[in-house]
This record gives structure tokens, C-alpha cells and sequence, in this order.
């Protein structure tokens, strides 16, 4: 048969810089972050024409890391534009992050042209060596008129399967070369069919014939569409313990919604675990004791085979389509009269309960970590997003922030990169807001806890966020000293090194960059910034003055520790 494609000769052609615009509106993102350089300048001309939001960072682990946080918020694809030679050295940290958080982003890497390269240059200016083996996908575009091929195949790389990174290195000639008018189609979903009928009858078995079940679910829950799903099972009286983006697709009200850091405490107790969406790594003590009992039965549901059987044994493994199953589960629990107790949970959390709360409006003067947590979930509103960072703050954000819509909190974890949750906030910031035009109304505030050691690294971004004028509350847990490092060295030597900061007023630093700054150091000021802060449209940071002592608690007391190491370095 004769071909029925277009004769290229007979199209309309357009730069490419265009065509790549075009391309990258067409998969549904509006807003790209780019770091300023003059070898992408006609893209970034292209995409302010095409009426994209365009957000310049600071640094390139910053842009890319708030690329990440907005495909977190948004589930699109998250676009980020730096220069290839200098700075894709910069950008890794960030494209790592993303990596083990499975965020589908697109990084266009721009450089100089073929013609400008030195034969004798020592290493190649790709470098496609330091990115290939970790991401996705990782290809320099030949040649102009396949920009729109390769773009289209970043894309179905990063979104495919489980999402990661997608890298794609651009000459900066081919910008502004003439091709053919003609975009390549979005990619498209193909999702797995739901579970067998015989295994929806296994799992709804298992699970009625359980005293203490749980389900634990992680950010492949999000990516699925298991939220329905997840909720009614919780309305059943089956608790879900929801991890990174997974948080928040049961709201976090006991006693079926729980953070899974906070309330891991209690997993040995579960007779059945459901796990949905998630690998059984070491921040979930690798699924076993003593983070879990020994004799637990495993339900693994996940569209990627390699997550389930990570570590453990699973007693009932399904590869299907992850919010259909649940839904599935969950609808055939109701049909037979299926009703759990989740009171067990309370009970088994509630000395770590009283706990936290014997921390909050204290009769110290001095305020303590968790009276952060328990200030912010207090005077936010219920569709607040949140992102944590650093050390001891994040460990105790866990113990009273808590969450109610999905895809709504975001953290450096797994891979831990201490920093990089001011761009993730950037991002999840910027997702929000076009979330927010979407639906006709105003963006729900970002808030981003760190550390005074955490926010250091990305202080610049503070001129991000001031520019793009974006709702996000920087809270820094101020304790003038990298806290958990100066705490362990002083139990474990009695000593410390290197771990002091000095007393920087970071309110100052925000008001310097154009932001509201604030400092406060008493409850009261505390809970007023805070209702300031969500009033007032734009940037906020708040430098929250803490006892410097507070942290201490978090090695001594199990009570107290929601991050949790120890149990895995001390087993036999």
C-alpha cells in the first residue's frame, strides 16, 4: 500500500525552538522552570508566547528539583531548561532526587553547537555517562527535524511504567533551524487491567479473617489512582498509613489515617498488610521485623512486578491496574458486610500520642520542635500542601502536621539529598497554582518546614519564590546548629565537632531578597505569623527561634522517633 503519510517537503515549517514549545504545552504543563541562558533563549521567547508560566531559579538543582515538586502536585510532566556544559554537573542532586521518588520530568539540556567542539576536550559534552545509568532516558536530538521525535520519546519515557527522569541535550543551533510544522502526539497512558477475579477473592479473604489489619501505601499509590479505593476501604475501619506521596489520599484523621512515619510504631501489631504502591525499602525496615511481625501476612498490590517480593516474601502478590484493584477489594469487603475495628491502632499509638502532646504549649519558654507541627495544623487551612526537609524538623513535623488531600506532600526522601525541599516547595507551589486556574479559585498555601541547616543550601531561591509571586511559607526550625549531627556526636562521644551554625536571622535574609520575614521566638508570635502568613498571597518565611536542646529527645526516647535507623543497624 502507498504511504499515507504527509510528504515533509508539503508542510508548513517553523523554528524549532517553536515546535518544541508547542510540543511541551501540548502534554498538558504550563508552567516550565528554566535557569537564564542565552542558549535556550528563543524556547523560552516561544513558550512566553504561547502563554506558558515561566519560572526562573537560581540554581540547576533548584530548577530541576522544582520541576519535581510540580509533577508531584500535578501528575503532568515536569519541564526544566538548563545549559548542558556547566550545568548538568549542577542539576544531578535534583535529577537523583526525582529518580527515587519516580517523578516523570523532562530535563532539555541545552550546549553549544557540534561545530564549536574541541577535538581535544577530555571528556564527552554530554555527559550522558553520568545521567544514563540512574534515569530513564538519556539521548542528545541528532538533528533538528527529529526534535519533535526524540521530545515525544523523553516524554513516553518519563511517564511509562513507573516515571522517572527523562534527560534530553539539545544543541543550541538547532533552536532556531527551520522544520516541519507538525508535533509529535502526547504520549499516552496504558494502564494494566485490574486484578483476576480469584485474586480479588484471596485478597477480601485474607483480609476478613484478619483481628489487626493495615494498609501501607507509598507514592505508587497516587500514580494509580488508588485514592477512591483507599478511602473506602478506611471507611470500612481498615486504617491506611500513607508514606511520601502517598500521604494524603486517606485524610490524616484517626483512626483509619495515619502518616506512615508516625504510626510505623504500631505496624508489628498487623496481623494482614496491604501493601499498595510501594517497595518494602529501608524506610519501611525492608518489611521486616522488627518493623513488622514476623508471622504477617502480605498482600503486595503494584503495577511494577519489581517492587513486590523486595525483601520479603508475599504471600499474595497482584500486578494490575492499582486503584482499580483496591476499588475492587474494597467494593467486594462492603457487598459482604465487611466492618474492621481500626480501635486497636489508637490504642497501640496512644503512648506515643500523649507523648507528642506533653511537648505542645509546654511549660518550657522555650519552644520545642513539635510545637511547630502542631501551630501550623492548627491554623492551616484543610487543603494546605506541605513539604518537609532537613533532619530533626522532618522527623518532628511527622508527629502532629498532618494531611487531607492526595498529592499533597512531598519530602527529599528516599534519597535524603538535605536541601532540596525548598525547590520541590517551589514546585509543588507553581503546580498548586495552576491547579488553582484550573478550577476558577485561589491556590491552598505551601508550606515548607526545614531546618536551619536544610534551608541553607537553596537560600537564593528565596528570589525565586518573590518573582513568581508565589503562596509559599517558608517555616525554619532555627536551632543554630546542624541539630541531629550535634545531638548523636554529644550521645555517642560526648563531644562535638563541626556542627555548629551560629545564630543567622534568616527573616532578614528573606525580607533582603523581597519576601515577608519574620522571627519569632514565643508561642503566640508563632500562631499569629503563621495566620499572617496564609492571609498574605505571596512569600512568607517564618524563622522560628527553638529550644536548642529539643532535639535531644529524638535519640533517647522511641516515644519521639518517627525516622527510624536504628532498628536495622542493630539487627543480627
Amino acid at each position: 500500500m502507498p504511504s499515507t503519510a504527509p510528504d515533509p517537503r508539503s508542510l508548513k515549517s517553523v523554528i524549532a525552538a517553536k515546535l518544541l514549545a508547542r510540543s511541551i504545552l501540548a502534554t498538558g504543563t504550563a508552567t516550565v522552570f528554566a535557569l537564564a541562558g542565552a542558549t535556550h533563549a528563543p524556547l523560552l521567547m516561544a513558550l512566553e508566547d504561547g502563554g506558558a508560566t515561566i519560572i526562573g531559579g537560581r540554581h540547576e538543582s533548584g530548577t530541576v528539583g522544582a520541576a519535581d515538586g510540580y509533577a508531584r502536585r500535578t501528575g503532568r510532566i515536569g519541564i526544566a531548561l538548563i545549559v548542558a556544559e556547566q550545568g548538568l554537573q549542577n542539576a544531578l542532586t535534583a535529577i537523583m532526587t526525582a529518580a527515587q521518588a519516580n517523578s516523570p520530568i523532562v530535563v532539555i539540556a541545552t550546549r553549544f553547537p557540534d561545530s564549536w567542539i574541541e577535538p581535544a576536550i577530555s571528556y564527552a559534552v554530554d555527559r550522558h555517562e553520568l545521567t544514563a545509568p540512574a534515569i530513564k532516558f538519556s539521548r542528545t536530538v541528532p538533528s533538528a527535524d527529529r526534535l519533535a521525535e526524540y521530545f515525544a520519546a523523553a516524554c513516553k519515557a518519563a511517564t511509562e511504567g513507573v516515571p522517572g527522569p527523562s534527560l534530553l541535550v539539545l544543541p543550541m543551533d538547532m533552536m532556531t533551524q527551520d522544520v516541519a510544522d507538525v508535533i509529535a502526539s502526547p504520549p499516552v497512558a496504558m494502564p494494566l487491567p485490574p486484578a483476576r477475579i480469584e485474586q480479588i477473592a484471596e485478597a477480601v479473604a485474607m483480609i476478613a479473617a484478619a483481628d489487626r489489619p493495615i494498609v501501607v501505601v507509598d507514592g505508587g499509590a497516587a500514580r494509580g489512582d488508588a485514592g477512591a479505593g483507599l478511602r473506602a476501604l478506611a471507611a470500612l475501619g481498615v486504617p491506611v498509613l500513607g508514606n511520601a506521596l502517598g500521604r494524603g489520599l486517606v485524610p490524616e484523621v484517626a483512626p483509619t489515617g495515619y502518616p506512615w512515619p508516625y504510626a510505623q510504631r504500631a505496624a508489628a501489631q498487623a496481623d494482614v498488610v496491604i501493601i499498595v504502591g510501594a517497595e518494602m525499602s529501608m524506610w519501611f525496615g525492608y518489611g521486616k521485623a522488627p518493623r513488622f511481625a514476623t508471622d504477617a501476612r502480605f498482600i503486595h498490590i503494584d503495577d511494577n512486578a519489581r517492587a513486590i517480593g523486595r525483601n520479603i516474601p508475599v504471600e499474595l502478590p497482584i500486578v494490575a491496574h492499582i486503584g482499580d484493584t483496591v476499588t475492587a477489594i474494597a467494593d467486594t469487603l462492603a457487598a459482604d458486610g465487611y466492618r474492621g475495628d481500626p480501635s486497636w491502632l489508637t490504642h497501640a499509638l496512644a503512648e506515643r500520642a500523649a507523648r507528642v502532646d506533653s511537648f505542645v504549649d509546654r511549660a518550657e519558654p522555650a519552644i520545642h520542635q513539635i510545637e511547630i507541627g502542631a501551630a501550623l495544623d492548627a491554623a492551616l487551612p484543610e487543603d494546605r500542601l506541605l513539604v518537609g526537609d532537613g533532619a530533626d524538623i522532618l522527623n518532628f513535623t511527622f508527629a502532629r502536621l498532618r494531611l487531607h488531600q492526595p498529592r499533597s506532600y512531598a519530602d527529599h526522601l528516599p534519597l535524603g539529598a538535605m536541601g532540596m525541599g525548598f525547590p520541590l516547595a517551589v514546585g509543588m507551589a507553581a503546580g498548586e497554582a495552576d491547579l488553582a486556574r484550573d478550577r476558577g479559585g485561589e491556590p491552598a498555601p505551601t508550606v515548607l518546614v526545614s531546618g536551619d541547616g536544610a534551608i541553607g543550601f537553596f537560600l537564593a531561591e528565596l528570589d525565586t519564590i518573590r518573582r513568581a509571586a508565589l503562596h509559599l511559607i517558608v517555616v525554619v526550625s532555627n536551632d543554630s546548629k546542624w541539630g541531629t549531627e550535634y545531638h548523636g556526636q554529644q550521645l555517642a562521644y560526648g563531644r562535638t565537632t563541626n556542627t555548629e551554625l551560629g545564630a543567622s536571622d534568616y527573616a532578614a535574609i528573606a525580607r533582603a531578597f523581597g519576601c515577608a520575614g519574620e522571627s519569632v521566638s514565643d508561642r503566640p508570635a508563632l500562631k499569629a505569623a503563621i495566620i499572617a502568613a496564609v492571609a498574605r498571597p505571596g512569600p512568607t518565611l517564618i524563622d522560628v527561634q527553638v529550644d536548642p536542646m529539643g532535639g535531644a529527645v529524638r535519640k533517647v526516647d522511641p516515644l519521639l522517633g518517627m525516622i527510624l535507623f536504628e532498628d536495622i543497624a542493630k539487627k543480627t
